[in-house]
């Protein structure tokens, strides 16, 4: 099952974002970021919510240090244990190839904050 999630995560890992969003306090910066994650494309909308918040459960019940691996944060003076879940929702698109044929895609979008270590110079 862990193999099959793992396998899961790296198909369907699609973006990561970093804001430009920071702040200083004494030795650390405190960064913010977003990540996506899609299902495969099924045929009913319910399928596509569900299959969307069984990888969200999955990512919210991680732990910090793999999270770090899960939403690609930057590992640059990465401090693994900041790493926290801030929001996580998901979202279903649509897409019509051919006509009368719908197919659902779910979202998965979470959103997190982390901090790096900064060099006093």
């Amino acid at each position: 099952m862990k193999k099959l999630l793992a396998t899961s995560f790296l198909l369907l890992f699609s973006s990561l974002s970093v804001a430009d969003h920071f702040v200083t306090l004494g030795n650390y910066q405190f960064r913010t970021g977003t990540s996506t994650f899609r299902t495969e494309y099924v045929d009913q909308k319910s399928n596509a919510y569900q299959e969307g918040h069984r990888i969200m459960t999955d990512v919210t019940e991680q732990r910090s240090f793999d999270l770090s691996r899960t939403l690609r944060v930057p590992p640059s003076r990465l401090d693994v244990r900041s790493i926290k879940i801030d929001s996580s929702y998901v979202m279903v698109r649509e897409l019509s190839r051919v006509p009368d044929q719908i197919e659902y895609q779910g979202l998965v979008v979470v959103n997190y904050h982390y901090r790096v270590r900064v060099s006093r110079d």
